[in-house]
């Protein structure tokens, strides 16, 4: 794409906003960065920006003149800020497309629910450790856009959400991954056969030598793949696939031509990778897709402690274990955190409400949870759900929610931080959250 001399219009002040104003002034375009907050609540943005780069605050509407308009993924592609730009024509794309139409890596991709960030980081490290050439980023630590100015070999892996998919165009992997499907982001997509429909972009524009890998225990995950051209292979967590990887046991199997390849057992993992086997699986399988042997995928998984805030081990204190699950901000990633567990939990959730279905996770209460401290402003929600029938209790703060659960945990118990809320009633954001309920633990 040639972009000198073009006027340009970015929405959105977060750091993929940031990153693609920057890029784009070095290529001699015209860019105007907007944010509908006022300029004293986003100074530390204008330290980060090229010189060139024109700012507008109090305002999303993109400039009459833009040429191209480009999203951050916080704003809705269908936000009316954006109507006269449609009315006109003008291109509207997100960060996403505009950094993939820039560069020239094959790429990996991987969107879901939940695991997005504990796969795309296992991916990229499995890869790297096997002598492939890799950068990781996307909805994960460095902005795509700043990783194709300083592309690698062998392949981009990036975390990709739902909120960049709208914005994809042209986008196409060479490995897509589709772990999950469960009802997030509603307030914003209004419908999961909506949100779905997002996710299903990551293969929309894959040809037959593209693969697709599907996790074929998810039933939604089955129905957004019909029809796909692309290869593809399987992960399951409960039985044999005809191609791809699954457990046997803890025993990790990968498949191809009827023949079966033992990488690892769960077992010999490091405790917090134990409770991801799900992740495992498609982070093994795209691994051996792209070559890498199984003495070096099992050595790599051995070393692999997972990431901080996604099913966390923090301590043990008399038999008890203290597990940080911050990032699990849906209800499909609580329901996935409390089945990692056949141990009795005492649960620490609630935050600000995301709209999920509390009343579906009712039975798991009632087969996984001892006992349920709750924080946030979704508490009435789930006390509604609750309605007496389970033992729960209120707490204003962390450290007060902390010490109610471990008074409650016996020895061989579970403290799990699983909030299936977003943070910002309370912290600053998820990884603020979690580092607190840490703080405060070690404290006890």
């Amino acid at each position: 794409m040639k972009f000198k001399d073009q006027n340009i219009s970015i929405i959105g002040m977060a750091r993929s906003g940031i990153a693609a104003a920057n890029f784009l002034a070095a290529q001699g375009a015209r860019v105007t960065l907007m944010d509908g907050k006022p300029k004293e609540m986003l100074d530390d943005v204008l330290k980060q920006l090229a010189s060139g780069v024109n700012t507008v605050f109090q305002s999303s509407t993109p400039l009459p003149d833009a040429d191209l308009v480009i999203l951050s993924p916080g704003v809705d592609i269908d936000s009316p800020d954006l109507n006269s730009a449609r009315a006109s024509g003008t291109e509207i794309i997100s960060e996403l497309e505009l950094a993939y139409r820039v560069g020239k890596t094959p790429i990996i991709a991987i969107t879901g629910t939940n695991g997005k960030s504990t796969t795309t980081s296992l991916i990229g490290h499995l890869l790297e450790q096997g002598g492939k050439d890799v950068r990781v980023g996307g909805n994960i630590g460095v902005p795509f856009i700043s990783l194709v100015q300083d592309p690698p070999r062998d392949f981009m892996v990036l975390e990709i959400s739902s909120f960049q998919l709208e914005g994809a165009v042209e986008f196409h992997p060479r490995i897509s991954v589709l772990l999950n499907i469960t009802p997030d982001h509603l307030d914003r997509h209004k419908t999961i056969e909506r949100y779905a429909e997002l996710k299903e972009r990551i293969a929309e524009n894959q040809t037959r030598d593209d693969v697709l890998v599907l996790n074929h225990d998810d039933p939604w995950v089955h129905r957004v793949a019909a029809g796909k051209r692309s290869q593809k292979w399987y992960f399951s967590m409960t039985g044999p696939v005809e191609r791809g990887c699954y457990l046997n046991g803890d025993q990790v199997l990968f498949k191809d031509s009827g023949k079966e390849e033992a990488i690892c057992r769960i077992g010999e993992l490091h405790q917090a990778l134990q409770w991801q086997a799900e992740n495992i699986l498609p982070s093994v399988l795209v691994a051996r897709l792209v070559g890498i042997d199984a003495a070096s995928i099992a050595k790599t998984l051995r070393e692999f402690k997972g990431l901080e805030h996604r099913l966390e081990w923090v301590r043990s204190l008399n038999g008890v274990d203290f597990i940080n699950d911050s990032k699990g901000t849906n209800i499909g990633a609580l329901e996935k955190s409390l089945n990692s567990f056949d141990r009795p939990i005492v649960l620490i959730a609630g935050g600000q409400d995301k709209g999920g279905d509390f009343q579906s996770l009712k039975p798991l209460f009632k087969k996984k949870v001892k006992h349920m401290v709750l924080i946030g402003e979704a508490r009435p929600r789930i006390q509604a759900v609750l309605n007496g029938s389970f033992g729960y209790e209120n707490a204003d703060d962390m450290e007060s929610a902390v010490r109610r659960a471990y008074a409650q945990a016996q020895p061989g118990d579970v403290v799990l931080l699983s909030p299936a809320c977003a943070s910002f009633d309370m912290f600053r954001d998820y990884a603020d959250r979690g580092s607190q309920f840490k703080g405060y633990v070690q404290s006890l």
